[in-house]
C-alpha cells in the first residue's frame, strides 16, 4: 500500500477535526483501520512482518491509534485499533504523543475494561475484573518514562500529567470513584499543579487530554483547590479555562468542542449538587456524566 494514502487520510481526519470534531472525523479513522488491517493481511499471507518497513506508514499507523485510544476514553466506544500497536515495555516518550507506547497500551485497557464492568456479575468474575484493575493500577504506579537525549523537562512534565491523569481515569471508570472521593481530588490537583508549572513556562502543548480528565472530574462544592499557593488563581476551573484558551492558539485539535463538553459537564454538576440528583446505581460517575456527552472527541 502506497504510504501517501495514509498521510492523505491523516490530513482528512486532521481537517475534520479543527473543523467540527463531530463524527466526519472518525470515519476517516474507521477507513484508515480497513486499510491498515488489510495491508497486515496481504503481508502475513505473504509470510512477511506485519511491522512497516517504512517511517511513513510507521507513523501514519501510530497516529491513528492513537487518536483512537485517546478519545474513546471518553465516549467510552470499542477501540478499533488494538493493543498490538503499542509495544508495552516501549518507555520512552514519544515527542509527538507527549507519553510512552507503554503508557498508552495500558490506557487502551483500562478502556476496554471500563467497557465490560457491568458486564460481571459473578463473584468468580468481579473479583477477577478487580485483580486485573489491580494489575493496571500498579503498573500506572511503577511506570518510568524515559526521555531521550536532547530532550527536555518539559517533555517529562507532560508525560507526569498524561500517567497522572491516567490513575485518575482507572480510579473514576473501574472503581467508581468521583469528584467528591479523596483519591480524586489529589490527582485533580496535582494534574493541575503540572498545568500551572507549563502555563507559566508556556508550552502548553500535548495535555489536551490530561486537561480535559482533570476538568471533568472537579469537584463543584469545592473549587479553590490551592487557597494558600503560588499558583495565581486557585481555581480549578479558572485554571482549566485559562488552558484551553491557551491551547486554543497552538494545538492542532478543536479545543472549542473540548471546552464546550466541560462547561456543559460543569453545568450538569452544578445542577445535580442543587437539586440533590443521584446516580444511577448501575452506572459509575464516568459513565454517567462523561461518557453520554463525548462522543467522537479528539483528545489525543
Amino acid at each position: 500500500m502506497d504510504p501517501e494514502v495514509l498521510v492523505i487520510m491523516i490530513m482528512l481526519c486532521l481537517y475534520e477535526i479543527v473543523d467540527k470534531c463531530d463524527q466526519q472525523w472518525t470515519i476517516h479513522l474507521k477507513g484508515a483501520n480497513d486499510l491498515i488491517r488489510l495491508r497486515r493481511k496481504q503481508q502475513m499471507a505473504l509470510s512477511q512482518s506485519t511491522t512497516p518497513s517504512d517511517p511513513v506508514t510507521t507513523f501514519a499507523e501510530q497516529f491513528f491509534a492513537f487518536q483512537d485510544v485517546m478519545g474513546r476514553t471518553a465516549c467510552a466506544k470499542e477501540v478499533l485499533f488494538g493493543t498490538d500497536y503499542w509495544k508495552p515495555d516501549e518507555r520512552n516518550i514519544d515527542l509527538w504523543m507527549g507519553c510512552s507506547p507503554e503508557m498508552v497500551s495500558i490506557l487502551a485497557k483500562i478502556t476496554d475494561m471500563s467497557r465490560t464492568r457491568r458486564q460481571h456479575t459473578s463473584d468468580t468474575d468481579k473479583a477477577s475484573f478487580s485483580l486485573r484493575a489491580a494489575s493496571l493500577e500498579r503498573q500506572l504506579e511503577n511506570l518510568v518514562q524515559e526521555v531521550g537525549e536532547g530532550d527536555d523537562e518539559i517533555l517529562s512534565l507532560v508525560a507526569d500529567a498524561k500517567r497522572l491523569a491516567a490513575m485518575l481515569y482507572l480510579h473514576c471508570s473501574l472503581y467508581g470513584a468521583g469528584p467528591t472521593t479523596p483519591l480524586v481530588k489529589s490527582y485533580v490537583r496535582q494534574i493541575l499543579r503540572v498545568v500551572s508549572d507549563l502555563l507559566d513556562r508556556k508550552s502548553l502543548v500535548n495535555v489536551t487530554w490530561p486537561v480535559f480528565v482533570a476538568a471533568v472530574e472537579l469537584d463543584p462544592s469545592d473549587d479553590e483547590l490551592f487557597p494558600e499557593s503560588e499558583i495565581k488563581s486557585g481555581s480549578g476551573r479558572a485554571i482549566v479555562l485559562h488552558s484551553l484558551a491557551t491551547m486554543a492558539d497552538s494545538t492542532i485539535s478543536n479545543i472549542a468542542r473540548t471546552r464546550a463538553v466541560i462547561t456543559k459537564l460543569w453545568q450538569t454538576r452544578d445542577s445535580d449538587l442543587i437539586n440533590g440528583t443521584a446516580l444511577q446505581s448501575q452506572c459509575n460517575d464516568w459513565e454517567w456524566h462523561v461518557v453520554p456527552i463525548s462522543n467522537a472527541m479528539s483528545l489525543a
